[in-house]
């Protein structure tokens, strides 16, 4: 039969896409967020929309910074030294993706999703989904002309509309907020940024609007087929789709299926300056993000795999300040507001997981999405009702298919048979 009722477990911004675009279909919609929606990875980030920037984190040497920021824990990428044996297999998993080929299928593969991404913004802005979308562009900027050169020289081997090298005066009269530490940069013209605590609420207004079920402070205990158990009763629907981001592997281990999922904490805080940037900011070595949001700047950063979803480190907030001080003089470093952490649900491929659970036709999977989930979000949704409704484009859903062979994604037999829905 055609479902007409879909339960989506996960309120971040992929769930709240996911439930839009099946709301759109025709189908009833109950979203289920075990804390406040946007909650996780969705709020404080840098707010990103940059589809012809997209690419895997294992690019190659990736596991030799790995290895070299290990006991470093102001180094941009800190694995936990601690050991922890699922952590460790999936960095090694992470580092045999980490090849010139598997890089650049990945990155072939995240472009395909993401094609239609400024259009779909679009959709969504002329709704009432309003993030405040800049759209000037993004601006690279390097300590040292051979650092500019070579980041240049990347994104313009993914196609990237990058505009020539600027330096010193010529950087600084393109963006008079940078300090003299940022000697160097370039332009990358046509991305957005938002403000995705402002995007995540405005959806979820949307989704409330169209009639959707928003529960929060649902905490799921167990998900079968066609139904989920929660701290705030028992929920039943045709289709269930997991969007719990890096949560999603408890959910789904209870179904004999082991997600390859790891937490790559990103960090985040607020900071007046005067003046402002007037765009988003890369400082392409310190890996740090400055998004200049109303009156204040939030600066993002940081790649951080630990086995503790949850645990806020400052010392990784302090690495960042230390980092991004130097290029932004203009700001108040001692008045920082809303300190942040947000675990991204990380894959080894670099690929989120998108479609049918094995073993599982009526629950379906969503997430995955590494450190692109706001970008990927409406295509993601977009990508999901066409499952639910047989009408996805079958070759782009092969490439993100949860099945045995991604990662240590495997499913076991289970002591029941569930019957398959049309």
């Amino acid at each position: 039969m055609t479902p007409t009722s879909v339960l989506v477990v996960g309120g971040g911004v992929v769930g709240l896409a996911c439930a839009h675009y099946l709301g759109r279909a025709g189908l009833r919609v109950t979203v289920l967020e075990r804390d406040r929606l946007g909650s996780g990875a969705s709020r404080g980030n840098a707010g990103e929309v940059c589809p012809d920037l997209v690419e895997p984190l294992g690019a190659p040497g990736v596991a030799a910074k790995a290895l070299t920021g290990l006991f470093r824990p102001a180094s941009p990428l800190w694995i936990n030294p601690v050991p922890s044996l699922p952590l460790l297999g999936f960095l090694a998993r992470l580092g045999l993706h980490s090849t010139a080929r598997r890089h650049g299928t990945g990155a072939a593969a995240l472009a395909s999703l993401a094609e239609d991404t400024f259009a779909l913004f679009e959709e969504l802005e002329a709704l009432g989904v309003d993030g405040g979308a800049e759209k000037e562009g993004f601006l690279f900027a390097y300590p040292t002309d051979e650092d500019a050169a070579h980041g240049l020289a990347a994104f313009r081997g993914l196609g990237a509309p990058a505009r020539e090298l600027l330096r010193g005066p010529a950087l600084r009269e393109l963006e008079p907020a940078l300090g003299a530490a940022a000697r160097a940069g370039f332009l990358v013209e046509r991305q957005w940024s938002l403000d995705p605590g402002r995007f995540v609420d405005a959806l979820a207004d949307r989704l409330r609007r169209d009639g959707a079920e928003l529960v929060e402070g649902a905490r799921v205990t167990a998900v079968r087929d066609g139904q989920v158990r929660t701290t705030a009763g028992t929920y039943t629907a045709d289709v269930v789709v997991i969007a719990a981001g890096v949560w999603s592997r408890e959910l789904c281990r209870p179904l004999g299926v082991r997600l390859d999922l790891a937490a790559g904490k990103g960090y985040s805080f607020s900071v007046p300056a005067d003046p402002l940037p007037r765009r988003l900011i890369h400082l392409g070595t310190a890996k740090a993000v400055l998004t200049p949001l109303g009156k204040q700047v939030r600066v993002a950063g940081t790649m951080e795999f630990d086995r503790d979803p949850d645990r806020f480190r400052q010392r990784r907030v302090d690495a960042i300040v230390a980092a991004a001080r130097p290029c932004l003089p203009g700001a108040d470093w001692e008045a920082r507001e809303s300190e942040w952490m947000g675990p991204r649900p990380m894959t080894p491929d670099g690929l989120p997981l998108i479609g049918p659970l094995p073993g599982h036709p009526r629950v379906l999977l969503a997430t995955g999405h590494n450190m692109l989930g706001l970008m990927l979000a409406p295509a993601t949704g977009r990508l999901v009702t066409g499952l639910v409704t047989g009408e996805a484009p079958l070759e782009l859903a092969a490439r993100f298919a949860p099945r045995k062979g991604r990662g240590e994604l495997r499913d076991q037999p289970q002591p029941t048979r569930t019957r398959r829905t049309t």
